[in-house]
């Protein structure tokens, strides 16, 4: 099997893509560090019409809330308009796409978690809304894949997020800030997410053209992920503790029986095992 990954040098391509080649799948990946521009498709189509993919994985996106923020042109010009040259190319070529998605498309969470796929989505930040827009365009085409990632999390990504805020500061020998601490999460660990992707790329046809949330179902608050974190690093000190952002949802968990019911799938990595094979693949 041949697959075009698009987004295959970022954080989650990386691992994808390493999956892929380790299972035997053929990769040929776009991406923005080639100068490969997914807006562009007179050279991306060319490139398929050679290459012939049985599959399009598409991860290429704005992929920050920060990033997208200080730029929404960008983030709708990647996130949506991006998606939709993607989509055509795919239709084109009639070949299947699996689109990366997100749990921001979620927010703001108006029903009691565990979120399935049938909870309300449109998004409430720029990131969200435009990650959602390309959903609606990546629908239009038969037969897809989208891939609802929750918060994910990993070597690349260190420094980003709960996280990379805390290792950072105990790094510098500063106590880690927690803002909050009730508020929960699903911490997906980015080997999980390759393998969904992977899933995603070999399934079988009764299982495509379906909305996936793709997460562990472990609900985590900040505070207990804080310190797990902690004993990881080995630090001992204090926590500072701030109010708790608006941004954050009061909880988010995953109910994930849909991905394994119909994709195989199931995440290997709780939190306390996902942050230890990261932390040793560091060393």
């Amino acid at each position: 099997m041949k697959c075009l990954i698009t987004g295959h040098k970022g954080f989650v391509g990386t691992e994808t893509t390493k999956l892929f080649l380790k299972k035997g799948i053929e990769v040929l990946g776009y991406d923005i560090m080639d100068r490969h521009n997914i807006l562009n498709i007179t050279t991306l189509r060319p490139l398929i019409a050679t290459y012939q993919p049985d599959r399009i994985v598409h991860l290429a996106a704005v992929a920050r809330f920060s990033e997208a923020d200080a730029n929404p042109k960008l983030a709708h010009e990647i996130n949506v308009m991006g998606t939709m040259k993607i989509v055509m190319v795919a239709k084109e070529f009639q070949i299947p796409l699996i689109y990366a998605s997100t749990g921001s498309v979620y927010m703001p969470i108006k029903q009691s978690p565990p979120i399935t796929e049938d909870f309300p989505a449109m998004g409430n930040s720029v990131y969200g809304v435009t990650k959602y827009m390309g959903e609606c365009y990546v629908r239009d085409h038969t037969p897809h894949i989208i891939l609802r990632y929750a918060h994910l999390y990993g070597k690349e990504k260190r420094m980003h997020g709960l996280i990379g805020g805390f290792v950072s500061r105990i790094e510098r020998g500063l106590a880690p800030t927690l803002y909050g601490g009730k508020q929960s999460n699903d911490f997906t660990y980015i080997k999980d997410v390759a393998r969904a992707n992977y899933l995603a790329v070999v399934a079988p046809w009764d299982s495509w053209n379906q909305t996936y949330n793709i997460g562990t179902g472990e609900e985590l608050s900040a505070e207990s992920a804080g310190k797990l974190i902690c004993e990881e690093t080995g630090y001992k000190g204090k926590i500072e503790k701030k109010e708790q952002r608006t941004v954050d949802p009061e909880r988010f968990v995953y109910d994930c029986t849909k991905a394994e019911k119909m994709l195989n799938f199931k995440a290997e990595f709780g939190f306390k095992k996902g942050l230890a094979d990261m932390f040793k693949e560091e060393k």
